[in-house]
């Protein structure tokens, strides 16, 4: 007999996302919640995966629930990493403080779920036939809960002796006493599973086609005293957890294995060896992951590691993965697991060099040799992160399948919402953080998104929630962007959907690390949902920290790490030393410019100056001369802070590059710094000539706070009869302390820069604020910008100070000074010092190479 019930929301499988979010939605948003669940109870993975070996490769502590003091208090982990009973039997006990089992139709396999538009309502059909319509559906059943299909080995349905799944294995345990025992896959689960059968059968034959690197679990029971304590003590043991790249509180990694010494080196990776888990990808060096140079000495390292447990040479070179970087495919623990092809008992075949075949009555058959087996063992992974939603039936508007919309891989929202399925919320869904996020800790995070959002719902009226398509769009690119930073393209693992035949190739994962993904989320939120509909309505476009590129993401990703204060509530010396701080990020000095140090005459005494000239100059034809003002607010920067850009552009440019220092606010407060940049204007259009500059090609330019200086030295170039200027070149400048502009409120918070930290910095540069009336501190209230020199106005898309630097460009534009106006998309305040890890800086250099180019020729054609 089929039933039919009507819910407000459904939530499907029973894991840690499933449990989680029927007690957020039933018990804290008051709302009548249906859970579903294949399985025979809670648990999810844990339910089904009880082979031999299965544990979690996270510490216990962490690898459990956050929101509930109580839960964590009255919870003990028996080991630091637990095994999987234990991590079942802890979620029968949330489940069961919960209240939540009431929830769920267990043994319940979903396969239907289709969008009624008519009545903005989901109607969800078990295999049994039992419907459920709600308005809400919640799929929780994880990624990695759809088992691949056995199809791809030929034969085994005509195998004689006893076949098992991993990922379905039988409750009561399987006996592998006296057996000849087939293994084929040496992925995690793999790797976890044969030591513990090797030890009880009589013969294991593991069937390797990809070898995988391995580090030690370093597994260990809990003093009864300790759990207590752990127990206790879990705020400060877990304390930053979500402000870490993996949701795990582990040592920072150090910026690069490149620029330490081999036996610095070898001494980190000895030490993240011995303390197991994750530490070698989490907590060696920050660029194991994006650059092959630093990766290949971690490669290196875990292959010497095996060839030191492995006796035969031959079976440790197989062993020995070389077709991917270290850590591409899901990195996998073990104990004992290397040490096991000593034994006797255990032997190892190459499929890749000699496939299977096809499975026999009595065996494998791999390259024309067939191997005896009473049992075979499929440790083959999963049609993971897309295979499970496919499986759920799901059809949107307009009768459009999900996996039809995602034939040529999945495009989503955040990871949690898809164009054309409203009221749908994938948890840890398609693009969002979680290969490189602690899973409880990611689930938590979407669970507690989506109750806000339907909260959100309720309280404003509105009937459905979309992802807008424009909006999925740019985070798909934005994704696709981080992920192909890295190395995990360079791998066919199931993070790029590379592991299932036929399936498409694609971007599956957000590669930032949590602490990015949590602050774009937010965002989100903060935004009113932008890149959400809501209620049909059209979406706000997606927020700041989405329209950010992709590789300034990835700085900002680390950033966020760093434990920085705010801008805005740094003491001055905190603010100087944050700005400085950016040298770190700058692409270094190239070796062919020579940089002089000497001093320029300024209103207050000599001044610092450093010349850059680039090799190969000819006395006989002086080159254009950069006179370059550093940014920093007015308070903070140096001519070390800019040493390396000016270097570069010197080299860039092919032009003689001049840094001089100036007076910094607040000991020197307005006007003293357009004082000595003025100054060291006209020193320059006096000295450059003797060291191969030409006086009469003289360009004025500074970023940020320097872009206004250069601004008023052009300026007071025309109005006191100073040098003649070439052209005028302006980074992302700030113009105006009292600019009232729509950048300044959609990028108040940054990235990077926001208006508060803005606003600090002009305050203590002007004193009063009365003076910013003033065109030295205001350019564009000049009474007339009419005969000034040429202008390029290098804005940044996503910077609070970007319509003032434009409306400025504007103005010269408007008074007859030839003026380019260029936004670099997806920009923030301050990239021009990323030149290291932002790729997209050399745009600023083509912009004004072209620029200025042209202007030279313009220049010899009038001469």
């Amino acid at each position: 007999m089929t039933m039919h019930t009507q819910v407000d929301a459904v939530v499907i499988g029973a894991g840690f996302a499933g449990i989680y979010a029927v007690h957020k939605l039933r018990d804290e948003l008051g709302l009548s919640v249906q859970g579903f669940d294949t399985a025979g109870g809670v648990g999810g993975t844990w339910w089904w995966n009880r082979y031999p070996g299965a544990r979690c490769d996270i510490e216990s502590v962490h690898y459990s629930y956050s929101f509930s003091d109580e839960i964590q208090r009255e919870w003990q982990w028996t080991e630091k990493f637990a095994a999987q009973p234990e991590i079942l039997r802890y979620l029968e006990f949330v489940a069961d403080k919960l209240d939540v089992r009431k929830s769920f139709t267990f043994n319940a396999r979903v396969t239907s779920t289709v969008w009624n538009e008519a009545e903005a309502r989901w109607t969800v059909t078990t295999e049994a036939g039992d419907t459920c319509t709600a308005r809400f559906v919640i799929a929780a059943g994880g990624n990695v809960s759809t088992p691949k299909s056995q199809a791809e080995f030929k034969g085994m349905e005509r195998f004689k002796g006893e076949v098992y799944a991993t990922s379905h294995w039988p409750h009561d345990g399987v006996d592998f006493a006296g057996k000849r025992v087939g293994v084929i896959g040496t992925g995690s689960t793999g790797i976890q599973m044969i030591p513990e059968i090797a030890r009880q059968a009589k013969h294991v034959t593991v069937f390797q086609r990809t070898a995988n690197y391995a580090v030690p679990l370093a597994n260990e029971p809990i003093a009864p005293e300790m759990r207590k304590q752990r127990a206790e003590n879990w705020q400060q043991i877990r304390a930053k957890s979500r402000d870490r790249f993996m949701g795990i509180p582990f040592e920072s990694p150090e910026p690069s294995a490149l620029t330490v010494s081999p036996e610095q080196r070898r001494e980190r990776y000895d030490r993240m060896w011995k303390e197991g888990g994750f530490r070698m990808v989490a907590s060696s060096y920050a660029d194991i992951l994006t650059d092959e140079r630093a990766n290949d000495t971690a490669a290196d390292y875990v292959r010497e590691r095996i060839r030191e447990r492995v006796r035969d040479p031959k079976v440790a070179d197989l062993l020995c993965p070389t077709d991917h970087p270290y850590a591409t495919k899901r990195p996998a623990m073990e104990t004992d697991y290397f040490d096991c092809f000593n034994r006797d008992n255990v032997s190892l075949v190459d499929v890749r060099s000699a496939p299977i075949e096809e499975v026999t009555e009595t065996g494998i058959r791999t390259g024309g040799e067939e191997h005896a087996l009473d049992m075979i063992v499929l440790a083959i992974g999963f049609d993971a992160i897309t295979g499970p939603l496919f499986h759920l039936g799901l059809v949107g508007r307009d009768g459009v399948k999900l996996s039809d919309r995602w034939s040529d891989g999945p495009k989503t929202y955040l990871g949690i919402g898809t164009a054309g399925f409203p009221n749908l919320f994938t948890i840890t869904g398609p693009t969002s953080a979680i290969i490189l996020y602690n899973n409880p800790l990611a689930i938590e995070d979407h669970v507690e998104f989506v109750a806000d959002a339907i909260k959100h719902l309720i309280d404003t009226g509105a009937e459905t929630i979309e992802a807008d398509e424009a909006a999925e769009q740019e985070w798909h690119e934005l994704v696709a962007g981080i992920l192909n930073q890295t190395l995990f393209p360079r791998a066919n693992s199931w993070y790029m959907g590379a592991n299932v035949p036929g399936k498409q190739r694609a971007t599956f994962v957000f590669a930032g690390g949590a602490p990015l993904y949590r602050a774009m989320c937010a965002d989100v939120v903060a935004k009113g949902y932008a890149g959400f509909r809501l209620g049909g309505k059209p979406a706000q476009r997606v927020p700041p920290m989405v329209q950010i590129d992709a590789s300034v993401a990835t700085v900002v990703g680390a950033m966020l790490m760093q434990d920085m204060k705010p801008l805005e509530d740094c003491t001055l010396d905190e603010s100087r030393a944050t700005v400085e701080s950016f040298t770190m990020m700058q692409k270094p000095a190239p070796s062919d410019v020579t940089c002089t140090e000497t001093t320029y005459p300024g209103p207050a005494g000599n001044r610092a100056v450093r010349i850059y000239t680039p090799s190969g100059i000819d006395a006989d034809e002086p080159l254009p001369v950069v006179v370059y003002f550093h940014g920093g607010g007015f308070i903070a920067g140096s001519i070390d802070m800019c040493a390396a850009p000016c270097a570069n552009l010197a080299k860039t440019l092919n032009a003689i590059v001049v840094s001089p220092s100036y007076r910094l606010a607040p000991e020197a407060p307005f006007p003293a710094a357009t004082d000595d940049t003025y100054a060291a204007v006209c020193w320059v259009a006096k000295a450059i000539a003797e060291h191969g500059g030409d006086p009469e090609q003289i360009v004025v330019m500074g970023e940020s706070a320097g872009g206004l200086l250069a601004a008023v030295a052009a300026q007071r170039a025309r109005d006191e009869h100073g040098p003649h200027l070439l052209a005028q070149v302006l980074l992302y400048p700030t113009m105006d302390a009292e600019a009232k502009t729509a950048s300044r409120v959609e990028y108040a918070e940054g990235p990077v820069l926001s208006v508060a930290a803005a606003n600090g910095m002009w305050a203590a540069y002007l004193g009063d604020p009365a003076k910013a009336s003033s065109p030295l501190a205001s350019p564009g209230r000049a009474g007339s910008l009419a005969g000034l020199a040429p202008a390029l106005i290098l804005s940044a898309e996503c910077d609070p100070l970007r319509d003032e630097g434009e409306d400025y460009g504007r103005a010269l534009q408007a008074a007859g000074v030839p003026t380019q106006i260029r936004r670099m998309k997806g920009m923030v305040h301050a990239v021009y010092n990323m030149s290291a890890f932002v790729p997209r800086v050399a745009e600023f250099d083509a912009e004004m190479s072209t620029f200025l180019e042209s202007l030279r020729k313009q220049a010899t054609a009038s001469a």
